[in-house]
């Protein structure tokens, strides 16, 4: 029994676990060597014995939503992989005719919250339309579109820490900036609460069907990519500058950059990690280089190289 199956036996975790699971099934650019083992907690409880059992253990952890702005290495990832999935909560707390509390686990997918609201007459988070991933990767990484963030509604979060510690912060003590949640080090996300403003229903529902054809007017939707591979510098757009560098189009193996928008990187149907890797390097190389401007990555690269 290798060291990270022992983390199950030692949090009496009787859950749903794979061993050797490919990540290309979990992500969305379908490219990841195997996570050695995969667990699926059904509740806070479960999920913080976990965390508590690996920390003894010196297992690492490593926590997946929808695998949608993720780069897995080859290699996969070693120790325990936490799948978030089935801590998919949502609820509604209304007071009178003032703001509601929508509250939503960490695996709740960000696309049905978002109906949710619509559908219950709730205002606020019609900005995240359309994005892909999970409650708790959105506010981990304070994912946005030009509209809004998680930031603007977030009020508090709960979160379990590596001891399998559950705290409960308002989101006034996060560090919320572009792209980052401002989390406290080795905490997991596992419910957000937000503060969404009553408005009719009908209403609420075409603002989020406008920003869903805005989105897939202007963004390739039917490719394996990550999304957004780069973060968007100041005072300027990302996609632009890698156009300007002459890199629309590029290949490297089977990664490629979108023709219909450059900032996307995806796999054409047969890249490695190492494909995708090589030519998000090439990328930022190449805008140094021709531009003299630094790119940040936005997607996230975990695991270990083959």
């Amino acid at each position: 029994m290798s060291p990270a199956e022992s983390v199950l036996r030692d949090a009496g975790f009787t859950g749903e676990a794979r061993m050797s699971e490919p990540m290309s099934r979990h992500t969305s650019l379908r490219i990841g060597g195997p996570a050695e083992v995969m667990a699926y907690p059904e509740g806070v409880e479960e999920l913080s014995r976990l965390l508590a059992a690996a920390r003894k253990s010196g297992v690492a952890v490593f926590i997946l939503g929808r695998g949608t702005n993720l780069l897995v290495l080859d290699g996969g990832i070693p120790g325990l992989t936490v799948n978030m999935k089935k801590l998919s909560w949502m609820d509604i707390e209304r007071s009178g005719g003032g703001p509601a509390q929508v509250h939503a686990g960490a695996g709740a997918s960000l696309t049905k919250l978002v109906s949710y609201c619509a559908d219950a007459g709730l205002s606020g988070i019609e900005f995240a339309a359309g994005i892909p991933g999970t409650v708790g990767g959105a506010v981990a990484m304070n994912a946005g579109a030009g509209e809004g963030e998680i930031k603007d509604v977030l009020t508090s979060v709960t979160l379990v820490d590596g001891d399998g510690t559950v705290t409960k912060l308002p989101a006034s003590a996060l560090n919320m900036t572009y792209r980052r949640g401002g989390l406290p080090e080795a905490s997991t996300v596992v419910e957000a609460s937000m503060a969404l403003i009553p408005w009719p229903a009908e209403e609420v529902k075409e603002r989020v069907a406008a920003n869903i054809r805005r989105r897939r007017a202007t963004q390739p939707i039917k490719v394996m990519s990550a999304g957004s591979t780069f973060r968007n510098p100041p005072g300027y757009s990302a996609w632009k500058l890698i156009d300007m560098a002459g890199l629309r189009g590029k290949t490297v193996g089977g990664a490629a950059v979108c023709t219909a928008h450059t900032n996307f990187l995806v796999n054409t149907g047969n890249a490695t990690a190492r494909d995708f890797r090589a030519l998000m390097d090439l990328v930022v190389n190449t805008v140094r280089e021709r531009l003299n401007i630094e790119l940040v990555p936005e997607v996230r690269i975990v695991g270990v190289e083959l």
